[in-house]
């Protein structure tokens, strides 16, 4: 099967999934259209197997820009064109989402088509109002040139769905799961909390910092961020606060080995690896609430969700009295719902099924 991918941004979450994706589906040729962004690996080719080929697509860029858009929907239109027997095409993130799908249309591939936003461009809060708007109406449009949405939560099929996006299914997003169980950290002091990701606005670095502040005076518990960002400095580091700085993936694996609870401070989400990641090494969670974190919190059986900085606090002040069986289930049933609900195994199965589905037709 000749699977072609479209993304404008093949970096960060895209980047990884397209490379979990790919690998598992070994026995189908990739073909990724790509754009790139500063943080696109300069070695990104070499990073796939033999069963992938890139092209570059010059002209794709993020923001809206009418003029430049209609270069890189011109160029996509040749790039897809020069390739034949499309099996099926994928887009990926919002700009690669409607340039893909009116290219899809164009060329007749609306059925063979399936949309993933990786986090859906009108959940942004760090843009207005009325471009919330914008986005939201340039969605329905594109929604209705071609093919299904491939939601990677079932809250974000909700979001969508409650924005009028019609023809979206789930299909959650998995990482490789250890095939062993972890080895369960009996919790130590001082009670360490950890994040891992770039200290950007989605991330919200500034409530961290307020949760953080709340245990200024008390030694029981620590706070770490693993990774830097260009909002560094809304976290105030002191003996109980620390950002480790850029690290290698090992290096992250190492961090997140030694934290006793992982905690995410995002404003918005699609459904986050690093969460999965805290999961597949038994952390508990304790999330804000918001789209994607609140598929991987169940029932309290693995963590907590939380809608403010007074609950966070309140369910920092929990853990710190939990017992430590309590603790250990929590850490037993965060590994169970990982490997249950989002492995790569999964993800792979559910793929191979949407395909064969649109060969048959």
């Amino acid at each position: 099967m000749r699977i072609v991918h479209v993304t404008e941004c093949l970096a960060g979450g895209v980047l990884t999934f397209l490379l979990n994706l790919t690998s598992q589906l070994d026995q189908d040729e990739h073909i990724i259209i790509y754009g790139k962004r500063d943080n696109t690996p300069d070695n990104v080719e070499s990073l796939f197997k033999k069963n992938v080929s890139l092209i570059y697509w010059k002209n794709a860029q993020r923001e809206i820009r009418p003029k430049q858009d209609l270069l890189a929907l011109k160029e996509l239109l040749h790039r897809l064109k020069n390739i034949k027997n499309i099996d099926i095409l994928q887009l990926h993130s919002s700009k690669a989402g409607v340039l893909g799908r009116v290219a899809a249309r164009m060329l007749g591939l609306q059925q063979r088509t399936f949309y993933l936003p990786h986090g859906v461009s009108f959940a942004r809060q760090d843009v207005s109002s009325r471009k919330r708007s914008l986005y939201i109406l340039i969605e329905k449009v594109a929604n209705a040139f071609a093919g299904k949405v491939v939601a990677c939560s079932h809250s974000e099929k909700e979001l969508l769905i409650s924005h009028e996006i019609k023809n979206v299914i789930v299909i959650n997003n998995g990482i490789k799961v250890s095939e062993t169980e972890p080895d369960y950290k009996i919790p130590g002091q001082p009670l360490v909390f950890g994040t891992v990701g770039r200290i950007t606005y989605q991330k919200n670095p500034r409530l961290f910092n307020e949760i953080a502040m709340h245990f200024k005076d008390d030694m029981r518990v620590r706070f770490l961020w693993i990774g830097d960002g260009e909002l560094r400095n809304e976290i105030q580091e002191n003996e109980q606060v620390q950002v480790t700085g850029w690290v290698t993936p090992n290096e992250v694996q190492h961090y997140l080995n030694q934290i006793d609870v992982y905690i995410s401070t995002s404003l918005w989400e699609g459904l986050p690896l690093s969460v999965l990641e805290a999961m597949n090494c038994g952390k508990p969670l304790l999330l804000s609430d918001c789209v994607g974190n609140v598929d991987t919190v169940k029932n309290g059986d693995n963590g907590f969700l939380y809608h403010d900085v007074e609950e966070a606090v309140q369910h920092v002040k929990e853990f710190l009295v939990m017992p430590t069986e309590s603790i250990l289930q929590l850490e037993h049933s965060s590994y169970n719902q990982v490997r249950n609900s989002f492995s790569l195994t999964l993800l792979r199965n559910e793929y191979e099924q949407l395909y064969k589905n649109v060969a048959k037709g």
